[in-house]
């Protein structure tokens, strides 16, 4: 009898639900979105049952379409949003929506944090850099401005235990791998940091205890069959957080192996075996899915988003072309961009549209252009958006790299930026090595798909899940010519921003316009 495995992302703005065979061939598939809260201006949260509603809703469709009967699969494993919490009572009844990673609320309480544990400090202790996205400031949030709420939570936990425990789970646990972007974990010893907590006044006692990951936790229950359509008693397992199953389903399970993937925002992730020096403070630190590994990250707040801002405010051409068509409006603008020479005729695209984040961490920087003239056109100023992405990803590159004091062995490339040959190419070309194209480019549900079949024992280790489940198309070799060009390009990149940050340029123009526009 063929088995199979299902794998649920339940991200921030819908849920995916995956059904694979054990060689990893996708044979189901379902999306379903769910909304946030803006019940404030800066803050945003989540109805957990909305989660819930469509994780199980995506599940049946997924089951539905492929066709598979219930009791072939054989075991469940979960990705989730990291840094999104929810305070519970002893029946895990929410006690109001989840506060979601994204959320602003916190800047008097990161101003706190700041001052009186110190930037570098905090990050030495939790592996990340101070931010509001981080669920640690917002904890301090609660425990200052809703103390009636702090009191009467029986817990706070993450949304991936709260749906496993709508599954089938009834432990009480977190894991490393879920925990990296809430900011209260000793990095070192990949537990809750009791320095991070007594600081803000928020007791162990209202958290779950630190567990491994990759691990069953439960089986599905028969409320949880008859919402998902999943059969009664099969295994689930935790999974981790988003960005650590990303990694599992590109097969990064080893030093010298990175993914990035492109969507929204861009991360890089990387297995490392022991948390690095990292003197400079440039890259975020967690726990992998993997036991007792770590996973060593670089974010880009505003990549993918660049090219649908551009689409949005420029590309009203290939929009009406792409609808007569039947295309896609991204196509057409990559079309167009294929046609523009490399390196722009030195024209620039600073892809900062949401802040800097890996390796400067600078909130205040902005989106720009440099170096525009008259022989500039329509494809030139396209593919420049495209390569500013690039130019940024490949300072992540760079930073990684002289943290692990090696080059990576390889960069496998997924999300939706992997799906466009041009953009692929072009990341070989700017980091000037191979890159690997994953065949199943949604590598967050295929890894929560493969640690919850090790986690119910199918595999009985993650290097054998992974050498039969992750597949990729092989290399993708530079142009080396291209690479001295956008070499050139990328220093005059770096440059810029450096002395738009170092001449106070972006606090400047942040100060003038919250004055005159909030």
């Amino acid at each position: 009898m063929t088995k199979y495995v299902a794998g649920i992302d339940a991200g921030t703005t819908g849920a995916t639900v995956f059904l694979l065979d054990l060689e990893g061939n996708l044979v189901g598939s379902a999306y379903r979105e769910y909304p946030c809260k803006y019940p404030h201006p800066g803050w945003v949260e989540q109805d957990m049952y909305d989660l819930w509603r469509g994780v199980s809703e995506a599940a049946k469709e997924a089951i539905d379409k492929s066709g598979i009967k219930p009791k072939d699969i054989a075991s469940v494993g979960l990705s989730s949003q990291r840094g999104t919490f929810v305070p519970i009572d002893q029946n895990w009844n929410p006690l109001c929506d989840a506060i979601v990673w994204s959320d602003g609320r916190a800047g008097e309480e990161i101003k706190w944090i700041a001052e009186n544990i110190g930037k570098d400090h905090y990050h030495e202790v939790s592996g990340v850099p101070l931010s509001g996205l981080w669920a640690y400031p917002k904890f301090k949030w609660v425990r200052d401005k809703r103390p009636d709420l702090y009191e009467k939570a029986w817990k706070f936990v993450n949304g991936q235990e709260w749906l496993l425990h709508k599954l089938g789970s009834f432990e009480l646990f977190t894991d490393p791998a879920s925990l990296t972007l809430n900011g209260m974990m000793d990095v070192k010893t990949l537990d809750w940091s009791d320095e991070l907590l007594n600081a803000i006044n928020v007791s162990k006692d209202k958290l779950p205890p630190v567990k491994e990951p990759m691990r069953q936790v439960g089986v599905i229950s028969n409320e949880a069959s008859l919402a998902t359509g999943f059969e009664p008693g099969m295994p689930i397992s935790c999974g981790g957080g988003d960005q650590q199953c990303a990694a599992i389903g590109a097969g990064v399970i080893r030093e010298g192996l990175s993914e990035i993937t492109i969507g929204t925002a861009a991360v890089m992730v990387a297995h490392v075996d022991s948390q690095r020096p990292d003197v400079d403070h440039s890259v975020l630190f967690g726990g992998h899915a993997i036991p007792k590994k770590w996973d060593m990250e670089g974010l880009a707040f505003a990549s993918g988003v660049c090219l649908r801002w551009w689409r949005d405010t420029y590309g009203q051409v290939e929009k009406d072309a792409a609808a007569k068509l039947g295309m896609d409006p991204y196509e057409l603008i990559t079309l167009e961009a294929s046609k523009a020479p490399v390196g722009c005729k030195g024209f620039l695209f600073l892809p900062f549209l949401s802040s800097q984040v890996s390796p400067y961490y600078h909130d205040n920087a902005r989106g720009g252009s440099i170096g525009l003239t008259l022989a500039h056109d329509r494809p030139i100023m396209a593919r420049a958006v495209l390569e500013g992405v690039i130019y940024e990803i490949r300072m992540i590159v760079e930073a990684m790299e002289k943290v692990l004091d090696r080059p990576f062995e390889t960069i496998r490339l997924s999300g939706g930026g992997a799906k466009s040959d041009l953009w692929c190419q072009m990341q070989a070309d700017v980091y000037g090595r191979p890159v690997e194209k994953l065949r199943i480019s949604d590598c967050t549900t295929l890894g929560a798909a493969i640690l919850g079949a090790v986690g119910a024992g199918i595999f009985p280790t993650i290097e054998e899940a992974v050498d039969k489940m992750v597949h990729t198309y092989g290399f993708i070799e530079p142009n080396m010519e291209n690479h001295k060009i956008y070499t050139d390009m990328y220093n005059v990149f770096k440059d810029t921003f450096l002395a738009l940050r170092d001449a106070d340029v972006y606090n400047k123009l942040a100060a003038v316009t919250n004055k005159y526009w909030g």
